[in-house]
């Protein structure tokens, strides 16, 4: 269980009066995320994604492939773009001259698709859930090109459950912030790191969250947030 709690200080600029007559039940007061029993996406597909034609970022031996930003709700609702299908990354062996969709269709003995899925909870002062966020975070790992490293394909996160009280407005969005090899150079274990940050603006006052998850081309995921 991973536990976050933050005092709101932004209060908005078009409220003046003291904190003693400010209505409780429209201050957001906290967050708790924790990992919850994983929920299935919107839609699950049957076979690695392939990955677009946008280089997110690379480094000397791994190249990302896919969208290196992306929304996940947007005005308290989930953002699905028109296939249905949330965007992905894919962190693949870069070979220097060589287009990375040549290797990445060379590959093979891609896991079966992996999940973890959160519960985000903000609740006002008076201790009463407002917003309620489960997003899920899934991956194939394991993936070699001729028989070397494990690699990651269809690294994705998307909103599966959202609740907004009345008065309340959320935004997340999800960042592919970095990768690594975290393997030798002639066996590489890819790496990647997704922030996942959120926003919640009420009546009264407004509160942004992250939370950090680590995936790895041999299929540990965890919680870089405390």
């Amino acid at each position: 269980m991973f536990k976050v709690l933050f005092i709101a200080t932004l209060l908005l600029s078009n409220v003046s009066v003291h904190s003693q007559e400010v209505d409780q039940s429209l201050v957001i007061a906290s967050v708790k995320v924790t990992r919850i029993k994983p929920q299935p996406l919107i839609e699950m597909p049957a076979i690695p994604g392939n990955p677009i034609d946008e280089v997110a970022m690379y480094i000397d031996s791994l190249i990302a492939i896919g969208k290196k930003i992306w929304p996940i709700i947007d005005a308290g609702r989930p953002v699905i773009n028109t296939t249905g299908i949330a965007p992905s990354i894919s962190v693949l062996p870069f070979i220097e001259g060589t287009d990375p969709k040549t290797a990445y269709y060379e590959m093979a003995n891609w896991s079966d698709p992996k999940i973890a899925s959160y519960h985000v909870s903000y609740k006002n002062g008076f201790g009463k859930e407002v917003v309620g966020f489960d997003y899920t975070v899934y991956f194939q790992h394991s993936g070699d090109l001729n028989g070397k490293g494990k690699y990651i394909t269809n690294l994705k996160v998307q909103a599966t459950q959202v609740y907004a009280a009345w008065g309340f407005n959320f935004d997340a969005k999800s960042e592919l912030t970095g990768i690594a090899n975290t393997g030798s150079k002639d066996q590489p274990v890819a790496s990647a790191t997704i922030e996942i940050s959120y926003k919640v603006r009420g009546l009264v006052n407004e509160m942004r969250n992250a939370q950090t998850v680590y995936v790895k081309g041999n299929g540990d995921i965890r919680s870089l947030t405390k």
